[in-house]
């Protein structure tokens, strides 16, 4: 049929044709029947953008939801097939990689909101790795979790398997909001402002129920930061919550949450303070608004350019802020939102500095607000045995309410112990093979899965961090520490670009694996961008020339100057001069 329903049907009466064509004219179902012309065709958009112009995988999310991939992910695992092409993009939505060539397997990446795990679901989780996986797990830098080598068959039992815990991986991956990452001392802080742990999960669940909120023009991450002294890097995310201390004309001071904006360390931004506040428990509606305004506005053409940043950078900050508060408003008139909910502009002589951030405040013994003590457990570059996983359990459920809190720092905090049982705790972390304390090289040293498993790493990450930090450590003794942060690729999971050290993997012209090396990043207080200081660096040779950086440091510092202010205390053609001279005067 085309242009008109044609009914003439030598099998009906023409009573039945007269009553057909009567009900077709009344529902308008002739127009189903029409054949879209070519004009008609290319006036299809996705949000504004012309189909025609869409990037590949904007593509595949406008012909079907990344929700409608479940019944094909069955199969596929029924099948025994790993993902390809555009399935291997669209089951990331569901937190599933297939990682080949660089590891036979998928990588499941979870969502913990918060970081917030309890030490029975890691447990659980230990049997799950060892059953399904290849028998280890993996912290992540968004306090998260990752097993690797789950074999097609298994993929589908394994997500499932995360339900029965009470997990779940759905949107940790491709085009989704990320891990939810708050304060790890959220709670318990002596320093903190407020606990956020409910603002921060109710926004991980109003995301996962919402399915417009998937299939964003690219991914995107959100953090919650209490305004005490333990760091979760919140000015690096797209959109980060910082607790704030705001006093009204009257004298009076009530406890806000500053908007900051457009992190991505990745591309040299961080998250910038707006001006712009809410009321802690409108940031959950606040979430979805901005995320609505990015679905509509985000750059669907060149995924390059289609983070928040770019955005940003298009329209202004305040724009942005504006065209959310209609969002909210709307949510507000649908019943969605609390009344009253809205972005308020506040001067900052009007806010309280927060409170100083403890870099080691994730390693180590600390006393909390209520007098119990959290003790932070070190893990070389955050891998965690099955064995590890339950013992790690196990000590939560007897002496921290079964409550274990992961750090975007690649360790883990048990909260909640009485003071007569810390050293019952560090007796069993140390059968585990693991500690509380360990050196100013090893608090800060994280590194991204690199070249071992991933296939965008240019070098192996994890296994030179590890050699690395122990020849520093055993030659070192530091008054403050040094982060050091180990990225296989230009992606920059593990932002090579905010450690005090960064490294980012390379090659060099003959192919030797080898290392782009940065010095003087950092975030909150200390925040900035790593300078460019040699590379590539062969991989064997970089812990020597970070040997001599912290032994010229140590010798040519003013008084107990630290590491990060001495180099920003030289310009970087300074520092490569001197070093080269003192390796000169070594060698």
């Amino acid at each position: 049929m085309c242009g008109t329903a044609d009914l003439t049907n030598d099998t009906f009466s023409p009573e039945q044709q007269a009553y057909l064509e009567n009900l077709l004219g009344q529902l308008d179902l002739a127009a189903a029947f029409v054949r879209p012309t070519a004009e008609a065709a290319q006036e299809v958009t996705v949000h504004g953008t012309p189909y025609e112009d869409l990037a590949g995988e904007e593509v595949l999310k406008a012909e079907k939801h990344p929700w409608e991939y479940w019944p094909r992910m069955k199969l596929s695992a029924r099948e025994g097939r790993f993902a390809e092409g555009g399935d291997n993009f669209m089951f990331k939505h569901h937190g599933m990689f297939n990682v080949a060539p660089a590891q036979a397997g998928y990588m499941c990446r979870l969502r913990i909101p918060g970081g917030l795990l309890r030490g029975d679901q890691l447990a659980m989780l230990a049997d799950a790795a060892e059953e399904m996986g290849g028998g280890y797990a993996h912290l992540t830098t968004r306090g998260n979790l990752q097993v690797r080598e789950i074999q097609p068959p298994d993929m589908i039992r394994f997500l499932e398997r995360l339900y029965e815990i009470g997990l779940t991986a759905k949107g940790s991956g491709a085009d989704s909001v990320r891990n939810i990452t708050l304060s790890p001392t959220s709670g318990f802080d002596p320093g903190e402002l407020i606990d956020l742990r409910e603002q921060a999960t109710d926004t991980h669940h109003l995301i996962l129920n919402s399915r417009d909120l998937h299939g964003l023009p690219r991914k995107f991450n959100i953090a919650f930061d209490t305004g005490g002294h333990a760091s979760c890097v919140s000015d690096t995310n797209d959109i980060g919550y910082l607790a704030t201390e705001v006093a009204d004309d009257g004298g009076e001071t009530r406890i806000l949450c500053e908007v900051m904006l457009g992190g991505i360390t990745g591309h040299g931004d961080f998250a910038r303070p707006t001006g712009w506040f809410l009321r802690p428990d409108d940031t959950v509606a606040a979430s979805a608004a901005m995320l609505q305004v990015f679905v509509e506005h985000g750059d669907r053409t060149n995924r390059k350019r289609a983070r928040l940043k770019y955005v940003l950078d298009a329209h202004g900050d305040d724009w942005f802020v504006e065209r959310a508060q209609e969002k909210l408003d709307a949510m507000v008139e649908a019943g969605e939102a609390a009344a009253g909910a809205r972005f308020e502009r506040i001067d900052r002589d009007r806010c309280t500095p927060r409170a100083t951030i403890d870099r080691l405040a994730h390693v180590g013994v600390h006393e909390q607000a209520d007098g119990r003590f959290h003790v932070g457990v070190v893990f070389p570059a955050g891998r965690l045995s099955p064995g590890q996983m339950r013992g790690i359990g196990a000590l939560a459920k007897r002496y921290g309410k079964n409550d274990v809190r992961l750090t975007v720092w690649q360790n883990l905090l048990i909260p909640h112990v009485d003071g007569r049982d810390v050293a019952a705790v560090e007796a069993g972390l140390a059968e585990l093979g693991l500690a509380s304390s360990k050196t100013s090289f090893h608090a800060g040293a994280v590194a991204c899965t690199g070249k071992w498993a991933c296939k965008y790493g240019a070098a192996h990450t994890k296994e030179n961090l590890v050699p690395i930090v122990e020849h520093l450590a055993e030659r070192f003794e530091l008054d403050s520490p040094i982060n050091l942060h180990v990225t296989g690729c230009a992606n920059s999971c593990a932002q090579h670009y905010i450690g005090d050290v960064g490294l980012l993997g390379a090659t060099t012209a003959d192919g030797e694996e080898a290392f782009q090396v940065f010095l003087g990043g950092g975030s909150d207080a200390d925040q900035g961008i790593g300078r460019h200081l040699a590379g590539p660096v062969p991989a064997p040779r970089v812990k020597h020339l970070l040997e001599q950086v912290v032994a010229t440091y140590l010798q040519r510092r003013e008084g107990s100057e630290t590491f990060l202010a001495f180099t920003r205390r030289h310009e970087i053609e300074e520092l490569q001069e001197l070093f080269a001279q003192e390796e000169a005067v070594a060698g």
